[in-house]
């Protein structure tokens, strides 16, 4: 329907473009002089002398492409009080990425459908009306038909009924009879119909369908409102509209998926888990895997690896299902991939081993195998693959450089670091690029300067959600080889923190491990040294630096939970660093000017960066125990208030707080309870 609207508009344009091209044309041949009569002869003499050349024809000016934006205001101009024509405009700025203009203008869209479509009820009711009565005509001159040649076949009935006795059944008698029942029957019908009424072929159809169709059209103008959203990752808002769409219309199940979708892209696990499970009641068996895997992810993020594992049987018994007999290396192709998309990269792996197994020959296949190996962490495995790949010339040729890239990297992560820069000084982004692995690479053979405005894109928090994890990978990536390892660590706890099975963010995260042992060991030697010495202050200075270049897990848990008990012992407060203050402050004035879910993470973002250089700074603690709550990631708010309560000093007034563990800690447990009250069962 919005086609054809915007096909009619764009009709209407061209068609006036044409006509005023034509009315142009003739002013100005109107203004050119009569010319007179001349003779042929003279004509053709004046040509062959050369006085007379022949008018010049002016090549015809181009036709201008209509402008979709300007065409659909033109139409909201023509018709203000239409809720389809301002949808279409809202259709027009989506395309051309002017998302702000583009959901106000669905927001009008859906304020002015009461009334817009009232009025065009009423107008298709007028119009419907009119088609009911010249029905009515036709049916009324058909009516007259039937009722002069019954007439006539009762005279012939009467003519030759004193003959029946004397001869057999006329033929045609049966027919008659027929007839004159239908003809009967028409006019019964014709006489029950009340006076000034238009008879419908099925009045009480018609209105359903009519109101079916106007909440089919409301339905889908809150879920254009709710894509728009989403495209300015304006979370809650999408939610709110995609909520509305299916509330309008129950039917379109899939909106309740893409509510799912958006809790779970919001940190909401177990709202996620629900919706998902709402969704798994009413959809069809073909639709079941995806969301059994998503139910599965959300799992695996809140920690539940016994439900997760369920959920992952649940899925393949799902899909075994839906494929029935026809197991193929292509549907197991298809299994594995779905498990990528959710990030089961290992899992993954032996579903896409019996693809490539039938696939050897193929080049695209081999590149596709060889980035799944890499996603799994098996980077010898995926550097053989990079090989066979690039063993055809052709293929190699118009690779973008995916084996270059792989190829570097794989070398980093081996540990072979000279040969990684050498392998990617190679590869040059493209003028302007802004992200994408030829960007990540340039910087990673120290062209930090160049590159600043993507690393501050990725450090400020402002990746789009879908890529983040790669995003702040690359990032680590970038900081370990150019030899900053806090940066380093921290960009890899983000990538983790997304993606907790990404395989070579958990390499680059145990090369930074392997890289701090020694030295972990050591310095925490040093730290109890001094404790005993009466120096708590250094034994804070020292352990500090540890944990600044240390990526999270648990020994860094462990160190940071025996820091904290020497802060609590200090006789004044532990200062923050001023760099650690400035990303603290940051996130304090985007946190108090917070509208929405994007904005709180763009705090969060601040105060990681702020806990990356202060560790063992109690406040910070506190704000991030505070942040995660909002987003209902409870073991990490746990984890952050029982840090803050151990490093705080008696005179902090921790009743409020102490309150507010125990809750944390209810709330944690009730959202398990919840969750697996709604997983569905693994039959």
């Amino acid at each position: 329907m919005h086609t054809m609207n915007t096909f009619r508009i764009f009709s209407l344009i061209l068609l006036a473009v044409l006509v005023n091209g034509c009315v142009s044309t003739e002013q100005k041949a109107d203004k050119v002089a009569p010319v007179k009569e001349i003779s042929g002869a003279a004509v053709t003499s004046k040509l062959q002398a050369g006085k007379l050349a022949p008018a010049p024809v002016p090549a015809p000016e181009p036709v201008k492409p209509v402008d979709p934006v300007v065409a659909a205001r033109a139409n909201v101009a023509a018709n203000p009080m239409s809720w389809r024509a301002v949808n279409v405009l809202g259709l027009a700025l989506f395309q051309v990425r002017q998302y702000t203009e583009s959901a106000l203008a669905f927001e009008q869209a859906i304020a002015m459908f009461p009334i817009s479509s009232a009025a065009e009820t009423e107008q298709q009711v007028k119009e419907a009306r009119q088609l009911a009565l010249k029905a009515q005509i036709e049916a009324n001159k058909k009516v007259q038909k039937q009722q002069i040649e019954a007439q006539d076949n009762m005279r012939e009935q009467q003519m030759l009924s004193g003959m029946i006795s004397m001869m057999p059944m006329m033929p045609g008698a049966n027919a008659n009879t027929a007839l004159l029942a239908q003809a009967g029957q028409t006019m019964l019908n014709v006489a029950m119909v009340p006076s000034g009424m238009d008879i419908m072929s099925d009045p009480v159809a018609e209105a359903e369908s009519s109101q079916v169709q106007r909440t089919r059209e409301l339905s889908m103008l809150y879920a254009n409102l709710g894509q728009v959203r989403m495209a300015l990752w304006e979370d809650d808002a999408a939610l709110e509209a995609f909520r509305q769409a299916y509330a309008t219309d129950s039917s379109r199940i899939d909106f309740l998926f893409i509510q799912a979708n958006l809790l779970q892209r919001n940190d909401d696990m177990a709202g996620a888990i629900a919706q998902y499970a709402r969704y798994l009641a009413v959809a069809s068996e073909s639709k079941q895997p995806v969301a059994l895997l998503e139910i599965a992810e959300s799992c695996r993020d809140l920690g539940m690896e016994e439900e997760m594992r369920n959920a992952l049987a649940a899925t393949r018994k799902a899909w075994n299902r839906v494929v029935g007999q026809a197991i193929t290396p292509a549907t197991e192709h298809g299994y594995g991939e779905i498990l990528t998309a959710t990030g089961f990269y290992r899992e993954a792996i032996p579903y896409l081993q019996i693809w490539i197994n039938a696939s050897t020959n193929d080049s695209a296949a081999q590149r596709e195998w060889a980035t799944a190996l890499f996603r799994a962490g098996k980077m010898e495995e995926g550097l053989s693959a990079v090989k066979i790949f690039t063993q055809n010339k052709k293929s190699a040729s118009v690779d973008g450089g995916f084996s270059i890239y792989f190829s570097g990297m794989i070398e980093m992560h081996l540990g072979h670091l000279e040969d990684a820069k050498k392998i990617l000084s190679e590869l040059r982004p493209a003028p302007g690029a802004t992200s994408g692995f030829a960007v990540a690479a340039y910087a990673m053979c120290g062209h930090i300067d160049e590159e600043k405005a993507w690393i501050d894109r990725i450090e400020n928090g402002l990746s789009s959600p879908d890529t983040a994890a790669v995003d702040w990978y690359r990032l680590g990536c970038v900081w370990f080889i150019t030899g900053n390892i806090p940066r380093a660590a921290e960009c890899v706890n983000r990538s983790v923190a997304i993606q907790s099975e990404f395989g070579p963010a958990l390499l680059l995260r145990e090369q930074l491990l392997d890289m701090n042992a020694e030295k972990v060991k050591s310095e925490k030697v040093k730290a109890v040294q001094t404790v005993a010495n009466g120096d708590t202050a250094t034994a804070v200075q020292i352990l500090s630096s540890v944990l600044t270049g240390m990526p999270s897990g648990d020994l860094s848990e462990s160190l940071t939970f025996e820091g904290m008990k020497y802060v609590s012992t200090l006789q004044s407060k532990l200062r923050m660093s001023k760099e650690a203050q400035q990303y603290y402050l940051r996130g304090q004035a985007i946190l108090k000017n917070a509208k929405n879910q994007q904005t709180i993470k763009e705090a969060l973002c601040q105060y990681q960066w702020a806990l990356r250089y202060a560790p063992l700074s109690p406040e910070i603690h506190l704000s991030l125990s505070s942040i995660y709550a909002t987003q209902k990631q409870f073991k990490k708010a746990l984890y952050h208030i029982q840090a803050y309560l151990t490093g705080a000093q008696s005179s902090d007034g921790l009743d409020a707080v102490v309150e507010r563990y125990y809750e944390l800690q209810y709330l944690s447990e009730n959202e398990l309870r919840k969750v697996r009250a709604v997983i569905p069962k693994n039959n």
